[in-house]
């Protein structure tokens, strides 16, 4: 009774391989042998070709923007290589052909997006500690004060700095921004920092030396200041900004030693949205058969 299994399964395995065969010797020997093909074959198995022909096509168009000097590729069309592809297969063998491409293609492109984001992960680590770094320009205390511009009193913000990079500061650069605390929106937004230009000579002794303070203290941004109607009336400092509907936030954007400039990177959340992308492709590509029934014929 094995035997008799056996040879049957043999029997099937010879019919399959010896069916009706694609001659990918030119156009017309193709169209003439891909027509005595598909005498044998149903509707479903017909559009099942079609598109293995096309997925072969596509491998073809991959092969060679791949390998352009490959001898098997240079010089000719994706035609002329996805006609040497199929040449002598029989309507099996083009669709496992078809098949294996399409799972190689997938577990490639899963490899490649894990390799894109451990690069990624890498990266915005990298950049983590850089920003970390800066931060040792730590801001203390923020406040809002009265003092007087032109003879006019107005609000005053201040700031505190502490240099806790273990080195002198030459250059700064402040981002001051100003929220709605009701909204969230922004209200004030700007940059302040020292004179130094990009080519001064710093001299030991004129920056900002390790543990000593930088104290900002400017007019509040006037588009903050129109925000609230209460500056008269308030009681200075003040340290609670809530009855004025307002959020202030000061941080390093750039902070130049004499030995390197530190430039806090902004982009973090943009990596995450890339990282979570690569991984929502990955999940896409892990649910996929590589099979020729995932794929839809089109016009």
């Amino acid at each position: 009774m094995k035997t008799k299994i056996i040879t049957l399964l043999a029997l099937a395995i010879l019919l399959v391989s010896c069916g009706p065969t694609i001659s990918g010797k030119d156009e017309n020997s193709f169209k003439t042998s891909k027509a005595k093909m598909e005498e044998k074959l149903d509707d479903a198995e017909k559009q099942k070709l079609e598109i293995a022909l096309r997925v072969i096509l596509v491998k073809a168009m991959k092969e060679k923007f791949n390998l352009p000097d490959d001898p098997k590729y240079k010089g000719k069309s994706f035609d002329d290589i996805s006609l040497a592809m199929i040449d002598g297969k029989t309507f099996s063998g083009i669709v496992d052909y078809a098949e294996d491409f399409l799972k190689k293609d997938r577990d490639d492109n899963i490899k490649k997006n894990e390799l894109e984001i451990d690069s990624l992960i890498a990266k915005k680590a990298e950049l983590e500690v850089q920003n970390k770094e800066i931060d040792n320009f730590k801001l203390t205390e923020i406040s809002i004060s009265e003092d007087s511009f032109f003879d006019d009193k107005q609000p005053y913000l201040d700031l505190t700095f502490v240099n806790k990079l273990n080195a002198e500061v030459f250059k700064y650069m402040i981002q001051i921004d100003v929220h709605s605390k009701k909204t969230g929106k922004l209200v004030a937004s700007q940059q302040q920092g020292n004179g130094f230009s990009e080519g001064d000579n710093f001299k030991d002794g004129e920056g900002i030396a390790a543990n000593d303070t930088y104290d900002y203290h400017q007019p509040l941004l006037s588009e903050a200041v129109s925000h609230s109607n209460l500056w008269k009336t308030a009681k200075y400092p003040i340290k609670d900004f809530s009855a004025h509907d307002l959020v202030i936030t000061a941080f390093p954007v750039s902070i130049t030693t004499k030995t390197k400039k530190l430039v806090r990177a902004t982009n973090l959340k943009s990596l995450d949205k890339q990282i979570a992308q690569l991984k929502k492709e990955i999940t896409g590509l892990k649910e996929t058969k590589g099979t020729l029934d995932e794929l839809e014929l089109t016009k």
